[in-house]
């Protein structure tokens, strides 16, 4: 009786090849996902009592996963990104702010192509409000970008929708969503257009007047053009300090 292996064998054989050029397990339509944290302590004051004009601070610290290529095994996590921004501003009153700024980033792989500084100049236009769904903002930033590993200055366009619920006195339920767009395009790697997009979900606690935090989720999807665009899977650790007049 003749035997079927061989004509199992070969429709067999065409199915293995095909899943062997399927894409990676981390990948989807197209993105390369990565999962990390994302931990920010944010210092808001004014120069004197009562005064309009007011400062800002932040410092950030960022981990992702190390493994490369994708999809990650023997997963490790690095710091990969260290930010701080400084700004002062002018507040017209309880709705409408202006700030100027500068700011700081270093990062490594994956979150650069090699080890980069990037100065930035930034201007912002914050406007804030009380509604019936809670505390409302929106914040429009335009930042100037340069580099140590390239030329020519990428302008960059970010917008933020914010908004907390407040719970009780004490908790809120916080979300926003903030997108980035490219002015123009330069040698080290912006490109006109689309760049990312961030949103967080997650909860607040207010400690008192001056200490509040807020814990959750961030998906940020990184547009980039030739290669896999990018997901991260963050957790989000936020320190907010209020100093009092």
């Amino acid at each position: 009786m003749p035997t079927r292996q061989p004509q199992l064998a070969l429709r067999i054989t065409p199915l293995l090849l095909a899943c062997q050029s399927l894409p990676a397990a981390d990948t989807h339509e197209g993105t390369e996902q990565l999962f990390g944290t994302w931990t920010n302590v944010i210092v808001n004051g004014r120069f004197a009592k009562d005064s309009p004009w007011v400062y800002y601070g932040d410092v950030s610290l960022r981990t992702t996963e190390t493994a490369r290529p994708f999809p990650p095994s023997g997963q490790e996590y690095q710091v990969s990104s260290v930010i701080t921004h400084d700004a002062i501003g002018y507040r017209f009153d309880e709705h409408h702010a202006l700030h100027v700024g500068y700011a700081f980033a270093y990062a490594i792989p994956p979150l650069a192509r090699e080890p980069t500084n990037e100065n930035r100049a930034w201007e912002q236009y914050t406007y804030a409000a009380t509604t019936l769904a809670g505390a409302f903002q929106s914040r429009s930033r335009l930042e100037q970008r340069t580099v140590n590993v390239g030329s020519g200055t990428a302008v960059r366009f970010r917008e933020m929708l914010r908004l907390s619920y407040p719970l009780n006195p004490s908790w809120s339920l916080v979300g926003w969503d903030e997108l980035f767009i490219n002015a123009n395009t330069v040698d080290w790697g912006p490109v006109a257009g689309f760049d990312q997009n961030r949103v967080f979900v997650g909860v607040g606690y207010k400690f008192d007047t001056a200490f509040r935090t807020e814990i959750g989720y961030m998906n940020q999807y990184i547009n980039r053009d030739l290669v896999y665009d990018r997901i991260f899977n963050v957790l989000s650790l936020n320190l907010y300090v209020d100093v009092p007049d």
